[in-house]
């Protein structure tokens, strides 16, 4: 469903980081980095079809025309929609649509059970994903980490097996190369019936990214590549690190994130013209004093405010970054770093808003983190939701039936609204003192954990049909077969 419908009785609350004027700068900043300083291509397919739409070839270096760059902002789509793999919900990616979800490839875990802080296994993304399908305002699914003990050339793979095992809901992934996103996507024929099914319903996409500053490397553009020549959303997502990898200035930040963006698009529309692609990036700054990259700065959020709002003027999807924090643990400065971005995120419209869960700058997940955002997601939702002004919202009728000294608390209108006027949260607590003490003074990393554990106990989320699980094995197996 589409969360911010167009009700004309209500005002939908929003921030922009940028006006219509600076976008437009910053549009020509990065159509002159892209002419005078161009980026480097490690791909020999891409570079040949770079060199035959018109770009300037000097071995590995790439030059563009502002035209090159204008005809795939004007061939791509608006909005690109994912959709379940049981078609019961979808999203619709574009505008200022927002969905929120977790994030990959994190090389440590936090065991629900124990606290251990370790590598995830197999089982820990199951689990992970039972969790994610449990819990309303996590919108789709990714890995939540890179496993271990399995096959290191297919893991990917792996982990998109136990995604689309354990929940129907749209899946983002990543992917090591060619062979492996066409393991993948033969998988998503398996669901769907036939290539035109899942091009016409795509449950999935793939991202991959480029090495900032201004490299596309030979693995990263072969997995957007693949996904254009078949039809398929791609996310191709910059790094951008202010102050390391990008200018210290966060304008000249957005400059060099955008430029690989938007050559990225350029490539992929020369695949396949109107080929689905998300643009997007993590863009984060450099703690001087720590060298570390923040997923909990007000710079970090201004830069995903900034993403949004030029995927807003380029009329296309973007994948952005909230819901996560610097902190170590479940603490404090993790609710606020997670409040303060999921609220943000939504003011600024982004549309498919990754790393929920996320601690340790990105090195750490928590499902319990998870299940917190979970509930700070659907806070946001009503904030954002607005006030709705109609003649029935003005209630000057029950005004006038309650009157001077009379209370509304037995009114219908209190019995029939409050359910969708208000927000009510299933995790925070709102009881008395008493009843808090009488139930043991439990804090919200306590609710947490028992919410994960009750999920991990007794959710049943949907299952693939045997004969497609079947049929993913073989297509698995035939893959570890050539490595």
């Amino acid at each position: 469903m589409d969360n911010l419908s167009n009700y004309t009785s209500r005002q939908q609350l929003g921030i922009e980081v940028f006006n219509d004027a600076q976008c437009a700068m910053i549009h020509q900043a990065i159509l002159e980095v892209l002419k005078e300083v161009g980026v480097d291509v490690y791909n020999d397919k891409a570079l040949e079809i770079l060199k035959k739409g018109g770009a300037f070839v000097d071995g590995r270096r790439v030059r563009f025309p502002a035209a090159m760059v204008e005809k795939a902002l004007k061939s791509a789509p608006s909005q690109v929609t994912l959709y379940s793999q049981d078609m019961e919900s979808k999203m619709i990616l574009g505008g200022k649509r927002f969905y929120y979800g977790p994030g990959p490839t994190v090389i440590n875990t936090m065991d629900p059970y124990t606290g251990e802080r370790k590598i995830p296994s197999y089982d820990d993304t199951c689990r992970a994903v039972k969790v994610m399908d449990a819990l309303p305002n996590i919108d789709y699914l990714m890995d939540f980490g890179t496993i271990d003990g399995v096959e290191t050339q297919v893991l990917d793979v792996y982990c998109f097996k136990a995604m689309m095992e354990n929940s129907p809901k749209p899946i983002l992934h990543w992917a090591y190369n060619r062979e492996n996103v066409e393991a993948m996507i033969a998988m998503g024929v398996k669901v769907r019936g036939s290539l035109e099914e899942l091009q016409k319903l795509p449950f999935f996409s793939l991202y991959s990214e480029p090495i900032t500053p201004l490299v596309h490397e030979n693995e990263g553009l072969d997995v957007m590549m693949t996904m254009a020549e078949h039809g398929l959303p791609a996310v191709y997502t910059s790094a951008a690190q202010a102050g390391m990898t990008a200018p210290v200035t966060l304008a000249g930040t957005m400059v060099v994130e955008l430029a690989e963006s938007l050559s990225g698009l350029v490539v992929n529309q020369l695949i396949r013209e109107g080929a689905p692609y998300i643009m997007g990036g993590v863009c984060t700054c450099v703690d001087m004093a720590t060298m570390q990259i923040t997923y909990g700065s007000p710079e970090f959020n201004l830069l995903q405010g900034g993403l949004s709002k030029m995927s807003q003027y380029y009329n296309l999807p973007v994948f952005t970054t909230a819901g996560c924090s610097d902190s170590k643990c479940l603490d404090q400065q993790h609710g606020i770093d997670m409040a303060t971005s999921v609220l943000m995120s939504a003011l600024y419209g982004g549309n498919l808003i990754h790393d929920v869960g996320y601690m340790e700058s990105g090195l750490l997940t928590s499902l319990e983190a998870l299940v917190v955002a979970d509930e700070l997601i659907g806070q946001t939702k009503r904030i954002i939701r607005g006030i709705e002004v109609t003649e029935e919202s003005l209630a000057v009728d029950v005004i006038k039936s309650v009157g001077p000294g009379g209370n509304f608390l037995a009114e219908r209108q209190t019995f029939e609204k409050f359910k969708t006027e208000w927000w009510l949260p299933k995790l925070f607590s709102r009881s008395v003192y008493t009843n808090w003490e009488a139930s043991g003074k439990p804090e919200l990393k306590d609710l947490a954990s028992a919410k994960v554990k009750k999920i991990l106990e007794t959710h049943e989320p949907k299952k693939l049909a045997d004969d497609v699980v079947r049929e993913c094995d073989n297509i698995l197996k035939d893959l570890i077969a050539k490595y």
